[in-house]
């Protein structure tokens, strides 16, 4: 092997190697996590258990709440839910009783950290409404058609800042450009379930369809846990009624703590005996492939701990799927490049009509299976909106491994298969 292609391999199983590391241990800098560690991974209710909170309408006794209100009711919980990254959830009504109940997952990995906490907000009303001076109701919440956080600088200095982005629907951006301009020198009032937000001056006529909504004093670490409760609260709807918790209880795993080690000793079990089919049949580019599949689990694992998804057994098995596509990738292009070896065409040659050749297929193949996993998540309810999202995010990163990692690190190689055909997998050295 020449110099250069040494230099470059190195790297690549450095770099690889520090992917590994960050999975693993994580990164703290001055005792602040800058990347959690695999421990990190949020649990679902299958592995850790949870916790069940069961909600009452807050109507006038005797009063029966329509079926039509509680499946409002239901969707808002969800959204809200899934604005927190909690995908892995059980949602329940009750006619008979005006009853809701929740069952959500705990995370395990923080002793410390009540899953009581997960649920704050969920049982706001979210009534958001803009008034003038008099308490007159200017726009309500079915003028807006989006909330989002955001932190970019709402003055001239720079600093960020974080607070609310709301973006109304064409009525709601008509009726704001005529409460602006009726308002002018005058404050127009933002509250939500009646309580005052924020009160700006309205200095001259907005045609805008955004507004936004600061958080005021405060550290930015508090104005940021306000504001993006505040934006998943808006952006999620309001409830047709209040609620109130009439129940609330710790709930075991359904499965264990025991499934999910048992399923990570076989997933080891799995890459050993991946490696050892791959490098015996391939040679080289099978240790190419185990190289790649390590950074794939890395970056995978990554992802999963520092974004908050719930791992749940679902979860898993799209995991497993993902792995089983990038691995499959990679036998596509090695029997493509072996076929092209025996063609006596050169090493070079046939290395880069192995990967175009291959690479059609590879790809039609990971998309249709990314576009069903993001139908699953976009249609899906709970655990199978789970498994659809981890399985999108394994197909991405399996198909980046499986040919840019890959065709990276054994295009290093290429000069030993010049000299021994075997130790890319063919018996015969080309002639």
């Amino acid at each position: 092997m020449k110099k250069n292609n040494i230099i470059k391999l190195a790297i690549a199983i450095i770099l690889i190697g520090l992917f590994a590391y960050l999975s693993v241990f994580g990164l703290n800098i001055s005792g602040k996590q800058i990347v959690k560690s695999a421990k990190n991974i949020n649990t679902g209710l299958d592995i850790s258990g949870g916790v069940s909170i069961v909600y009452k309408a807050k109507v006038d006794s005797g009063v029966k709440v329509s079926e039509e209100d509680l499946k409002k009711a239901e969707a808002v919980i969800r959204k809200r839910l899934e604005a927190k990254n909690i995908f892995d959830y059980i949602i329940r009504t009750e006619a008979s009783t005006n009853q809701i109940s929740v069952e959500i997952p705990s995370n395990i990995n923080d002793k410390s950290k009540d899953p009581l906490q997960a649920v704050q907000g969920l049982d706001k009303t979210a009534k958001i409404e803009f008034r003038d001076p008099e308490g007159n109701v200017l726009l309500s919440g079915n003028d807006i058609k989006s909330a989002a956080y955001s932190d970019q600088s709402t003055d001239n200095t720079g600093l960020r800042d974080p607070h609310v982005v709301l973006t109304f629907s064409d009525e709601g951006t008509k009726k704001f450009a005529a409460a602006t301009e009726k308002l002018v020198g005058k404050t127009l009032s933002i509250y939500l379930d009646n309580d005052l937000i924020t009160a700006p001056t309205v200095n001259n006529k907005i045609d805008s369809s955004t507004a936004i909504i600061t958080m005021g004093k405060g550290t930015n670490v508090e104005k940021k846990a306000t504001a993006t409760q505040y934006a998943m609260l808006i952006d999620s709807g309001a409830l047709p009624f209040s609620l109130e918790v009439v129940n609330k209880e710790y709930i075991g795993p359904y499965i264990g703590q025991k499934a999910l080690d048992v399923s990570i000793q076989a997933g080891l079990v799995t890459i050993i005996i991946l490696a050892i089919f791959l490098i015996s049949i391939y040679r080289l580019p099978g240790l190419t492939a185990m190289l790649a599949l390590i950074a794939y689990v890395s970056l995978v694992l990554i992802i999963m701990s520092n974004t908050g998804i719930s791992l749940t057994l679902p979860g898993i098995a799209g995991l497993i799927l993902s792995i089983g596509m990038a691995v499959d990738a990679n036998v596509i292009i090695f029997e493509r490049l072996k076929e092209e070896l025996k063609q006596n065409i050169g090493v070079s040659k046939a290395f880069d009509r192995s990967f175009k050749r291959a690479l059609g297929a590879i790809v039609d193949g990971n998309t249709t299976t990314f576009i069903i996993a993001i139908l699953l998540y976009l249609f899906g309810i709970g655990p199978v909106k789970g498994f659809g999202i981890v399985l999108a995010i394994g197909v991405v990163i399996s198909l980046f491994t499986a040919v840019t990692v890959t065709k990276f690190i054994l295009k290093q190689f290429l000069p030993v298969a010049n000299k021994n055909t075997f130790s890319f997998g063919i018996k015969k050295e080309a002639k």
